[in-house]
């Protein structure tokens, strides 16, 4: 069984939701909006916009998809809006 479920665990991994189309940014197995790259990757996007609001700006000058950058876009405003 351990087998099994590593593998079932990798196909989740590998089919994870995205929230963008280019697939940086994905939902976690609890809902939550991730990063899926990079030095943060796996870690709270919110949260990261929280601590290292630094790296939003290092995300929109940098050669990423307008949509991915939409996307985040949108998730820092929320994160403004709630303080």
């Amino acid at each position: 069984g351990i087998i099994e479920n590593d593998v079932t665990k990798l196909h989740a991994l590998t089919t994870a939701p995205t929230l963008d189309f280019a697939g940086r940014m994905v939902y976690d197995p609890h809902g939550k909006v991730v990063f899926n790259f990079g030095k943060h990757k796996g870690k709270s996007v919110v949260q990261v916009l929280q601590q290292e609001p630094s790296y939003y700006n290092w995300m929109m000058k940098g050669d990423f998809a307008l949509d991915t950058k939409r996307k985040l876009t949108q998730i820092k405003l929320q994160v403004n809006r709630e303080g």
